[in-house]
């Protein structure tokens, strides 16, 4: 079993539940969607580089687990991100090394390693994992894409690690978000709100969420970005 990776490293989480814990990782070629390149636009994707399903090297999945223990024989965390983990081949490497992994990590708050996901992949059949999902919003020019299935899942499921996170290019954006969090009743689900970098400020954004009041929501602002700029592997 194999498939491309773009790259493997160890870092400290950038956003979300866990930022600031150190973590492995492990990121995956390829992803169909596009995000932000709509009319007057450019990409916002900040791995442009492993959009494509012909760049990194193939691996087989007992590669990947010996390069993520090369790191560190017990890392705190492991994240599977992209390009997209759950396109194409990814997704069959994904579901297998979630099971390993989990299978040999016998306790600890991340026992599961985290997928970050765009939104459209079915995470149904992914038991060993907890999620970063995207909603991508109409600024991304994605939003047709979504699967509304996995919202759903991730609500009756109740895993206090799940996320699901709305990168916010302006008001309207905002106010979508909003509407989707009371449609699908993801409440008690944990929200991230990031600002599209260079388009829209932080602290306006911030002020949208003190007005809103959303339980469990948060500002999430890419701390590897504040630390390292837009170097890769770190």
């Amino acid at each position: 079993m194999n498939t491309r990776v773009t790259e493997i490293f160890y870092s400290l989480s950038g956003e979300g539940i866990s930022q600031g814990v150190p973590t492995v990782f492990v990121r995956f070629a390829g992803c169909s969607l596009r995000c932000g390149k709509t009319t007057n636009k450019k990409l916002w994707c900040d791995t442009e580089y492993s959009l494509s399903h012909n760049v990194g090297e193939i691996l087989e999945l007992e590669s990947i687990i010996d390069k993520i223990s090369s790191f560190h024989s017990n890392p705190s965390q492991i994240i599977l991100t992209g390009g997209e983990p759950l396109e194409g081949a990814n997704k069959l490497v994904c579901i297998e090394l979630s099971k390993k992994i989990y299978e040999s990590r016998l306790d600890g708050r991340f026992q599961r390693v985290r997928i970050e996901t765009n939104g459209k992949e079915d995470i149904r059949e992914i038991p060993f994992a907890v999620f970063s999902l995207d909603y991508k919003l109409p600024g991304s020019g994605m939003e047709e894409y979504m699967l509304p299935e996995n919202f759903l899942y991730l609500v009756d499921r109740k895993n206090p690690l799940d996320e699901i996170k709305f990168v916010v290019r302006d008001k309207e954006d905002f106010n979508k978000a909003i509407y989707i969090i009371s449609k699908w009743n993801l409440g008690n689900i944990c929200l991230l709100f990031s600002p599209v970098q260079n388009e829209l400020d932080p602290a306006l954004l911030a002020e949208w969420l003190k007005e809103a009041n959303l339980s469990n929501s948060r500002l999430s602002i890419q701390l590897h970005k504040f630390l390292w700029g837009n170097q890769r592997g770190v």
